[in-house]
């Protein structure tokens, strides 16, 4: 039987291209277009649906790309139905005929963002949100506005990470660059006045997987600012037609609840590079709405900043480049973060390592490895004192260091062991060893970095030209 997931996609699909098909063959038929223009929109709201429940990033991106293809011809439809419907309209009315209403898309926006607010209300957050939306000046009587309350509410999510400074290791000169960007305002703002005003854009660039995001909610904790976490992939593909207003409410939202940080993930992907022809009409408009509103003319945007993460910086767009004033390397830690980092991720789990051995897994074992790496490695080590239990053919009685019985895995050759297997025994019978240096070694000939040596030359020669290190 076939995915009820995949069926609703291959349903969309096919309403669209039937939609399509039928518009283009009854071009001036007032109808007949019409109908083609309906049947698309019918096939989107599948699409839509079935992109809210996809889990593969991957096809999600490739759905949302399609989606933005379909929202700018259904809105070209649109106007030209607009187009040829008063002449029809005058040769209906002489036979006593009514032509059918077009579909609207703002309504078709409205109706998938009422599916999202009760998504969002099976959290048990919208209540919150919703509260939150009001007092950032989104009235209810404004019909512009309100067609994007669902919006803001799914694109936008407003949290207090509790992350602390102590939290993200190494990083020291992108920490100090951040607390002179927001925490020193916050605390002495009578201090920033004439030509030493507080930044108000700051990029993080690097590898993937060297802390950006981890960084920049630490910085939210700190200033105890109001954060706006982003995700620029569904600004762009679901909001197509919307998304220069959802991004002026964005920052109205943020100027009203300063200070605050709006944070925009993987910034590249919505702020592209428009000297290398790439990208729709619709991109172009959001990353116009993106410059002005970055610019903040007519608008008091003290107590803002515009925190930008990508991987790869040199795919923005200059203008939006000149606009991060402050462009900071997150470099691949080094070796006293790497064991800074360790330290951290082993901090709740058992294990016989001495110092020694944490300072060469941290150091020398482990060049090259991003923030990410370490995490993966640290994880599969804790593995590996399971998969002993898991191989061991026998099992010997002890004394656990909290002074109860309990079974752990022993040699062959130990005289107190006895024939037993994993599953042989109940949850509470199990004491499992601690990690070891042995088991990280295991792991080491498997783990590989992530990072590419050319993708560190690439960061390095834009940071020469444009950034600073962090």
């Amino acid at each position: 039987m076939q995915d009820p997931q995949i069926l609703k996609r291959d349903q969309g699909l096919k309403k669209v291209q039937e939609g399509i098909q039928q518009y283009n063959q009854n071009k001036g038929n007032y109808y007949p277009m019409q109908e083609g223009y309906q049947k698309m929109i019918q096939g989107i709201e599948l699409l839509v649906s079935y992109v809210k429940l996809e889990t593969n990033q991957e096809v999600v991106k490739l759905v949302n790309q399609k989606l933005n293809e379909f929202f700018s011809q259904a809105e070209s439809m649109k106007l030209e139905i607009r187009a040829i419907q008063p002449q029809q309209q005058q040769n209906n009315n002489n036979q006593n005929q009514q032509p059918s209403q077009i579909p609207n898309q703002n309504n078709y926006n409205n109706n998938t963002n009422n599916n999202n607010n009760q998504n969002q209300n099976q959290g048990g957050n919208n209540s919150q949100e919703n509260s939150n939306l009001k007092q950032s000046g989104l009235k209810d009587g404004d019909e512009e506005n309100s067609k994007l309350k669902e919006g803001l509410m799914q694109a936008i999510v407003t949290e207090k990470p509790n992350v602390k400074w102590e939290d993200v290791a190494g990083l020291e000169n992108a920490k100090k660059a951040l607390q002179e960007a927001v925490i020193l305002p916050i605390k002495f703002p009578q201090i920033f006045d004439g030509v030493r005003q507080p930044w108000k854009g700051i990029l993080l660039y690097g590898p993937p997987g060297t802390g950006k995001t981890f960084l920049a909610k630490a910085c939210a904790t700190e200033c105890e600012a109001t954060f706006f976490s982003i995700s620029s992939a569904d600004l762009i593909s679901k909001y197509v037609g919307e998304s220069e207003k959802l991004i002026k409410n964005l920052f109205k939202m943020a100027r009203e609840k300063k200070p605050s940080i709006i944070f925009i993930d993987e910034v590249d992907s919505m702020t592209g590079n428009r000297e290398g022809g790439g990208g729709n009409e619709a991109s172009q408009r959001v990353k116009t709405q993106f410059l002005i509103e970055m610019q903040g003319v007519g608008n008091d945007d003290r107590g803002v900043l515009v925190l930008g993460a990508t991987n790869i910086p040199w795919g923005l767009d200059p203008a939006i480049r000149r606009r991060f004033e402050k462009r900071i390397y997150i470099c691949l830690p080094e070796p006293v973060a790497r064991i800074a980092l360790l330290k951290n991720l082993l901090a709740k789990t058992k294990t016989s390592l001495t110092d020694d051995e944490i300072q060469y897994i941290g150091g020398q074992a482990t060049e090259g490895f991003s923030g990410a790496d370490m995490s993966i490695l640290v994880r599969d080590a804790s593995y590996e004192p399971l998969r002993k239990c898991e191989r061991a053919t026998k099992y010997k009685r002890i004394t656990t260091p909290e002074g109860k019985q309990a079974w752990t895995p022993c040699a062959p050759s130990d005289p107190q062991g006895e024939p037993k297997r994993l599953y042989d025994l109940s949850g509470d019978e199990l004491y499992l060893p601690p990690v070891e240096v042995d088991d990280f070694m295991t792991v080491l000939g498997k783990i590989k970095p992530s990072v590419s040596p050319a993708d560190i030359v690439n960061h390095v020669d834009w940071t020469k030209q444009f950034g600073q290190e962090g």
